[in-house]
């Protein structure tokens, strides 16, 4: 498998030149070229696999330039065996409603999922070539402490998170900061989460960091082993469902695409989907691309859904890729000229897009109503993420038709936000929380400012 850049003006590369690249050299982001699409018998084929076995079968084709198949399993198992019982479950809640629980990982978050098994991919590929390996990542919150969790333990890769400061959660913060590993540095942003995703996106343009013996890679969903790992459990999903001889529609809470791009790409590889509701919070930059067709950069509000809090969906840019029908010369002139310029679909690819994608922003009172309603009607305690999520399945979706929503997190993560619904003591603590709330933790303050940003990573290096 070759993969391309959305922008056209770089090399085709191979997938580890995606996977330790993070953005391609022309600032576009990294595709496959084809789909390996699967017929519907290929896919029930899969029914009775374990997780880790659906994920070699899935995946394997987008990493066979890099591991045989026996190699490939093996990684596979490494990243996961970190999960306690499950790496995910699904719970009925109520008719014909599903919740699909995502945060069975070592950090309590979705992303634990893609990051582990990008650490393991890491370890791997830094022992078969004796490459040193620096992960840069930006995070509203849950991304930064899946990277630090899955990379800590591997001594040749050094990580590197950028985090608005004071504008995530206790827990978050305490996730990524007492790791107590002397390869983690945390950096704490004066600025917004689309500042620190700004200065990533421009260290990895930086001719010092390209050229640097150690191989720099991005954390963040624009790295195509995220999107590729989290379509995984659309397919999961569909095959314990598959007695309902239907298409599934999943409901899902979105900020920077990545997660909601993995369910387009399932659906390009054939997977029965009917379609995706994109749930965001106040910050709703998707929900007016889809209502409006304009896509514009707008100011970030702080919410009670923290990392949904970002005002540019950075994977939209591989939906933009699909839509021009690979057209790159059309992504580029997009791109090229925003944020300064809006972008809008075609009427053609507008038409594409609401055949498949609906959407709906939640308030912070919304949000609260929707996890109160899930208490008193369903006994189940929902985060503040998975909330977006529910409510959308509710409201656009039609009852009589299947949705499962994708809960992000546990709720603990984001307690103090439902201390007016449930008391902070009746909040279930999992082990992996109650370990870190009384370490010592180790950040740095840094200034929303490049060259001091470039300067501590060039000085910390191990």
């Amino acid at each position: 498998m070759k993969y391309l850049s959305t922008r056209g003006l770089s090399p085709v590369a191979s997938f580890s030149e995606v996977m330790l690249g993070g953005l391609a050299p022309d600032g576009g982001l990294y595709i496959p070229e084809n789909n390996s699409p699967l017929t519907i018998d290929d896919i029930n084929s899969l029914r009775n696999l374990s997780y880790e076995e659906l994920t070699t079968k899935l995946l394997f084709p987008f990493v066979s330039d890099e591991l045989d198949r026996k190699q490939f399993s093996l990684v596979v198992e490494d990243a996961y065996k970190s999960f306690e019982n499950q790496v995910i479950d699904l719970v009925e809640v109520e008719e014909n409603r599903w919740v699909l629980e995502l945060f069975h990982g070592p950090t309590l978050a979705f992303k634990d999922i893609a990051m582990q098994l990008l650490g393991a991919l890491l370890q791997f590929t830094s022992q078969k070539r004796n490459t040193k390996i620096a992960v840069l990542g930006a995070t509203s919150g849950d991304t930064g402490s899946a990277a630090i969790s899955a990379c800590s333990r591997h001594s040749d890769v050094d990580v590197f998170i950028l985090y608005p400061h004071g504008k995530v959660t206790d827990i978050q913060r305490k996730q990524m900061t007492t790791s107590g590993s002397k390869n983690v540095h945390a950096l704490a942003v004066e600025g917004d989460f689309d500042d620190c995703q700004f200065l990533v996106k421009q260290l990895f343009l930086d001719d010092e960091i390209l050229n640097n013996p150690t191989k720099f890679i991005a954390a963040n969903s624009i790295n195509w082993v995220r999107c590729m790992t989290q379509s995984v459990y659309y397919f999961w999903t569909f095959l314990k469902l598959e007695e309902l001889k239907k298409e599934l529609t999943f409901s899902i809470p979105s900020g920077n695409f990545g997660h909601a791009y993995a369910g387009w790409f399932a659906k390009k590889r054939n997977l029965p989907i009917k379609k995706l509701f994109i749930a965001t919070n106040s910050n709703d930059v998707l929900h007016r691309l889809f209502l409006k067709n304009e896509y514009s950069k707008g100011e970030v509000k702080s919410t009670i859904a923290p990392s949904m809090d970002i005002s540019i969906a950075s994977n939209f840019e591989r939906l933009l890729y699909d839509l021009n029908k690979g057209k790159s010369e059309k992504v580029r002139s997009m791109m090229e000229n925003f944020p300064i310029s809006s972008i809008s679909l075609s009427n053609e690819q507008r038409k594409i897009s609401q055949d498949f994608f609906n959407s709906i922003p939640s308030s912070d009172a919304e949000i609260l109503e929707e996890i109160s309603r899930n208490l008193s009607n369903n006994n189940y305690l929902i985060d503040t993420h998975t909330a977006t999520a529910t409510r959308a399945a509710n409201i656009i979706g039609d009852p009589s038709e299947p949705v499962v929503s994708m809960a992000t997190a546990h709720p603990v993560k984001f307690r103090d936000a439902l201390i007016d619904l449930i008391p902070k003591k009746e909040v279930p603590v999992p082990s992996q929380i109650e370990d870190i709330l009384d370490k010592p933790e180790d950040f740095r303050i840094i200034k929303n400012d490049i060259d001091d940003i470039k300067s501590y990573i060039m000085s910390n290096m191990t």
